[in-house]
């Protein structure tokens, strides 16, 4: 479970299920809840091995072209679609105006068996191209030996990522009193900083990660971010870009989600659209999401236009960039949940790591979607 779904007050509970020392990462999802929301807020999950699958589970698609290779005759009973597999026996399906029932189905050749002119309607030509609408599927009650429909789950591979951040303070620094306001060493402010780092630099891979395995003794790997993973809703250059509407968000993202199947309920921002929640005339409001074990207030929003979605800006997006995530079906998994690694001291300097090691999941990519290159926004 994930602080986005318990509600806005539930914070870090997959702390509680073993998961996350009681260390720095406890100090860091804690410290940076605002700077680095995917990481501080999601759930997080195990893993065992420098890369795992990812799968996707796919409804059965309620449209798909007809592939005919010509105009569709009133008068045949054989149609070729782009793809038939999707339909089963006893499949009510709708051309324009004419419902049209499936008696057969060969997957090799993507052809169907139907009856034309099915349920009172009057069978006509259609032009090659046109979608064939799934109504839904009709049976007699007396079928036996039925073939089932699978659509097999498709997987892609996720690589864990280690990063990892040095702190060194030499003796002569180090020896100094009161060297910042709220350190107690100048070795406190420069761990601190590496942590920052790794939170950064992981949160940043989950957005942007291209993937890159283990392949050679030169390679480093690099997990897939978010972009990357999802290839079903993925707008990188929106219609309106330059003068980009509500409508337009609500089409690229949540929209996009449904028609995926999704359940979308939290949209991460790049920063920028705070101001654009201003331009439309519906600013964002704040949600009481209670605050951090340090008192600072986690930030959570709403838009009136966005009614039960929350709202997350999230620093380290680049302009232009929103992320529409089902909440459920997205987690961090770590391979190495983030650990301070002194080294003590070399000569007379004071060194140390912090290193962390994990990936971003996002289960069933078509439930979530992905909109960047967005320039302006318009009312």
């Amino acid at each position: 479970m994930s602080l986005y779904e318990n509600g806005p007050s539930s914070q870090f509970t997959a702390f509680n299920a073993g998961v996350l020392p009681n260390d720095v990462f406890g100090v860091a999802i804690n410290w940076f809840v605002n700077r680095t929301p995917l990481i501080a807020r999601l759930a997080k999950a195990p893993v065992a091995s420098p890369q795992f699958l990812i799968t996707n589970d796919n409804y059965r698609p309620r449209s798909i072209k007809l592939n005919n290779g010509g105009a569709l005759a009133a008068a045949a009973t054989t149609a070729i679609m782009a793809d038939a597999s999707i339909f089963d026996i006893g499949d009510v399906i709708q051309i324009e105006q004419e419902y049209l029932l499936v008696t057969a189905v060969n997957t090799a050749t993507n052809a169907l068996t139907l009856v034309r002119g099915y349920a009172g309607t009057t069978a006509a030509n259609h032009v090659d191209g046109l979608s064939a609408y799934l109504v839904s599927n009709s049976r007699t009650g007396a079928e036996t030996d039925l073939t089932s429909l699978s659509r097999i789950p498709q997987a892609t591979t996720q690589y864990c990522q280690t990063v990892q951040h040095a702190y060194q303070v030499g003796g002569a620094l180090q020896s100094d009193a009161a060297y910042g306001s709220g350190f107690a060493t100048p070795l406190d402010r420069d761990r601190m900083l590496a942590i920052q780092h790794v939170m950064d630099d992981f949160e940043s891979a989950c957005y942007y990660g291209k993937g890159v395995g283990l392949t050679s003794p030169t390679s480093r790997p690099l997990m897939k971010g978010i972009q990357s993973i999802l290839t079903s809703n993925n707008t990188t250059s929106p219609t309106n870009a330059a003068a980009y509407k509500p409508s337009d968000l609500i089409r690229d993202t949540l929209q996009a989600c449904f028609n995926g199947g999704g359940n979308p309920n939290i949209l991460i921002v790049s920063t920028d659209f705070l101001s654009a929640f201003a331009v439309w005339g519906h600013a964002a409001m704040r949600v009481n999401a209670g605050s951090n074990v340090f008192g600072t207030p986690i930030d959570l929003f709403e838009a009136p236009f966005l009614s039960g979605v929350s709202i997350v800006p999230a620093p380290l997006l680049r302009p232009g960039t929103a992320i529409c995530l089902s909440v459920h079906e997205a987690r961090v998994r770590l391979k190495r949940s983030m650990v301070d690694k002194p080294r003590g001291s070399r000569g007379d300097a004071f060194e140390g790591d912090v290193i962390m090691e994990g990936a971003i999941e996002i289960d069933n990519e078509a439930h979530h979607a992905w909109v960047s290159g967005i320039t302006a926004f318009s009312a």
